[in-house]
Parts: C-alpha cells; sequence; structure tokens
C-alpha cells in the first residue's frame, strides 16, 4: 500500500495511556532466571506497565481515545471511523472498537478493529489518511493489553512486553494544522507468518481443555534471531521507501519515532539507516515493547518533551508480525495538543 505526495489529512490531537501497576525487572528475576542486568543489556528495557485488574483492551483503548478528543476540543459524536489497531483484542467478536465507539459516545461512527502487528498503527495511518482525505474525521487508537495474553513463566518473551494505548484524530487537511501525513508505505510478506504470532485460539488450533492446562493458548511463538534480522531490514526498508514517496531526504529527518521493540533493534535500524542514535526517541526502557501502540505512546512523549517543533520532519518505522512492516514521514506545521496519562 502506497499513498501519494499529498497530504490532504493530518493528525490534529494525540492521546495516551498506560496502566499505573508497574512490573520491573528485579520483579521479574525472582520468578524467572534472569535479572535486571541481563534483561536491559538484551532489550534496554527496565520495567513495563500492567493492566489491573479490570483493565481491559476497550478500556485501555478508551483512555487514551478519551485523552486525546479532550486534548483536541472535539466531540465524539462528530466521529465518521474509530479504529483500533491491536493483536490482543477485547474479545473474540465483537471488534474492540465497538466498544470503544459506545464509551467515549461516538454514535455517528463506523466501529473497526485492525490486527497488523506491531505494524498495524502505522499502516493503519494509511487507512485513516484516505478515509480523512474525503472528509471523514477518524479517532485511530493502538492498542495492546498482551499481559493478559502470554505466558508469563515464558522467559524469552515475558521480559519484552508491556501494556498501554496511544490515540491519534485525523482530519482533513482544510479542517485543521498538526502532523501533516505526508506519505505511508506499508507491505506484508505472509511467506513468514509463522515465525512470529500467537498461534493458539483460532481456527486452525481451537482452544481444548488440553491446550488451557498446559497452558498453550498464552503462548506466543517467536524465532528472536530471525525476528531482530527482518526487523532491523524491513524497517530500514520502510523508512527509505516512505521518504522516497514524501520526497523528503534522510538528512531532513529531524526525529525517527520508531516502533520500541527493544534498544538493540532500534539501535540497529539507526545504524543501517546512517541516523545518529540521538536523534532516534526511545523510551522502551520505562514501557517496553507496548506492540501497536508503541509508536502513539512515544509520539505523545516526544511532544511532551518539547523535542517536536514546527518545521519537524518525522520518520515512523514499525515492524511486526504477519510478518508486516510500514513507515510514515509527518511534517510538523503545528505542535499538536496532546492529552496523556503518563508516569
Amino acid at each position: 500500500m502506497e499513498s501519494d505526495r499529498r497530504a490532504g489529512a493530518v493528525i490534529a490531537a494525540m492521546g495516551a495511556y498506560v496502566p499505573k501497576q508497574v512490573v520491573d525487572n528485579n520483579a521479574l528475576a525472582r520468578t524467572l532466571d534472569t535479572s535486571d542486568e541481563w534483561i536491559y543489556a538484551r532489550t534496554g528495557i527496565r520495567r513495563r506497565h500492567v493492566a489491573g485488574p479490570e483493565e481491559t483492551t476497550a478500556t485501555v483503548s478508551q483512555r487514551a481515545a478519551e485523552e486525546c478528543l479532550r486534548a483536541a476540543g472535539f466531540p465524539a459524536a462528530d466521529l465518521r471511523w474509530v479504529l483500533v489497531s491491536t493483536d490482543t483484542p477485547e474479545m473474540w467478536n465483537p471488534a474492540s472498537a465497538c466498544f470503544v465507539q459506545a464509551g467515549i459516545g461516538a454514535t455517528q461512527a463506523v466501529a473497526l478493529d485492525v490486527t497488523g502487528g506491531c505494524s498495524g498503527f502505522v499502516a493503519s495511518l494509511g487507512m485513516a489518511r484516505a478515509l480523512a482525505e474525503r472528509g471523514d474525521p477518524v479517532l485511530l487508537i493502538g492498542c495492546e493489553v498482551l499481559s493478559k495474553a502470554m505466558d508469563w513463566s515464558d522467559r524469552s518473551t515475558a521480559v519484552l512486553f508491556g501494556d498501554g494505548a496511544g490515540a491519534v484524530l485525523v482530519l482533513p487537511a482544510d479542517a485543521a494544522r498538526g502532523l501533516a501525513i505526508e506519505a505511508v508505505y506499508a507491505r506484508t510478506d505472509g511467506r513468514d507468518a509463522d515465525i512470529l504470532g500467537k498461534p493458539y485460539g483460532g481456527t486452525r488450533n481451537p482452544i481444548t481443555p488440553e491446550l488451557v492446562a498446559g497452558g498453550h493458548h498464552h503462548r506466543i511463538v517467536m524465532n528472536g534471531q530471525y525476528v531482530f534480522k527482518h526487523a532491523v531490514l524491513r524497517m530500514a526498508e520502510a523508512a527509505e521507501e516512505a521518504l522516497r514517496i514524501a520526497g523528503v531526504g534522510l538528512e531532513a529527518v529531524d526525529w525517527v519515532i520508531p516502533h520500541q521493540a527493544n534498544q538493540r533493534i532500534m539501535d540497529a535500524v539507526a545504524d543501517r539507516l546512517h541516523v545518529p542514535r540521538e536523534k532516534v526517541f526511545s523510551n522502551v526502557e520505562e514501557y517496553a515493547n507496548t506492540g501497536s501502540a508503541s509508536i502513539g505512546i512515544a509520539l505523545v512523549e516526544a511532544i511532551q518533551q518539547g523535542l517536536i517543533r514546527p518545521g519537524h520532519n518525522l520518520l515512523t518505522v514499525a515492524f511486526g508480525s504477519g510478518f508486516s512492516w510500514a513507515g510514515a514521514v509527518l511534517r510538523t506545521e503545528v505542535v499538536v495538543p496532546v492529552g496523556a496519562d503518563l508516569v
């Protein structure tokens, strides 16, 4: 999927939410054969935020959505689309977005989920742009509640993930100013669909008492070395192609805001692109890998920290299961308002 160069839509406001419960590396070390030093050296992660007993994908998404709409002063009833990018849905059916739509009062909006791996948020930004260009206000949310969908006894995955949500309000360019969506590039190669994912619970491998007894319903399959190699290659490709579509040179990029998979992947992508690491925003130490939520949360924090200014070119890149990868170029017309319930 490619978009043309015309920036017909803008991100007019953003919001984010992360649960207040924090699990640090030392807490994991009490139940797993690991340590803070081991985890941090390999991932750059110190802590992750974990949903409480009453928090779900819908409630976490709704908190981010409310923060975004409040920052924009935009009535939920004026939305035409509510899109939720997630791999940890509220339930099998209906879509998580339906619960969010009801919760925020977006009574005129179509509500849909997108399951696109960790790159789903960026790929969905291309969909949101196309819808906004025809005049439809879109609320796009990236959310994961991975803590309720994984095996906490599996050291290879338990240390990597956290929960949270990021939301963006996408409007027609003639209706608002903000982060102009200059280009979106996205690709998928389904031949590698079995390398990374959560294989149990669908029609291929339905849940059975035996699977639950063995804890397999929470199992995340990941070939770590293969994922690392392809994540670096594909995120670099997404960056280069998004910049090509936008007609922006890499030297003109002020900030790279990547999917916060882990610090080693982000560093390797920066090195492959020959981008100084100090121009790559990272908050993986605090939040770990929050999947589709990570870029939205990172954008909000970068704005809160005063790093993003008018005239800045931003490059976002992501990679996830599928295999899928995506990149987007955003131009800062004005610094957008953000609402955030973060640390």
